[in-house]
């Protein structure tokens, strides 16, 4: 008798301790996988899209993000990345660059005068391979040679603006043809 008394009052606390903690959902206060919707199912969170984003931080409508605009992105990471995103450095974030900066599968367009401000450690307005490796440059590393094109081992902004001005006009050859 005593071990049955014992094993309902353990089967009781086992199913206390459950419900208490099922019901307080999965961590981090989400939904169970529903994207906090009523009917959840397969549906996906919305994620807006370049124009939207534009659209809201845009307060002036010129069509462009400046840096105190940014600042009001309630994630603040428009803010935080503002000059990763601004790649033709004007001080704004038109809508090309910011689909550029949402969209990973796409390359973003690189500013070869940042590139060579980022990498140059010891600021002689060259690149040499340890400073390429030395920021896990992949793209530099793996085609040096052939942007290093007077052959003296080291990148100069000229070079770094001929190939990434190659890559560029690849990308609009692509885009004509289709």
């Amino acid at each position: 008798m005593k071990t049955n008394k014992t094993k309902f009052t353990f089967t009781i606390i086992v199913l206390l301790i459950s419900v208490t903690a099922f019901a307080q959902g999965p961590p981090g206060g989400g939904q169970g996988g529903r994207s906090g919707r009523q009917g959840g199912g397969d549906q996906q969170r919305h994620k807006p899209d370049a124009s939207e984003i534009l659209k809201l931080l845009d307060t002036n409508n010129d069509d462009k993000i400046d840096k105190e605009e940014a600042a009001k992105d309630e994630r603040g990471k428009i803010s935080k990345d503002f000059d990763i995103i601004d790649s033709d450095e004007d001080g704004f974030i038109d809508l090309e660059e910011l689909e550029a900066s949402l969209d990973s599968s796409k390359p973003r367009k690189v500013s070869a005068e940042k590139l060579l401000k980022e990498v140059d450690q010891d600021e002689n307005g060259l690149l040499n391979e340890l400073e390429v490796a030395a920021k896990d440059k992949r793209d530099l590393m793996e085609h040096f040679s052939e942007i290093d094109e007077n052959g003296d081992g080291q990148l100069d902004l000229e070079e770094l603006k001929s190939f990434y001005s190659k890559g560029d006009k690849k990308k609009k050859d692509r885009k004509d043809k289709d």
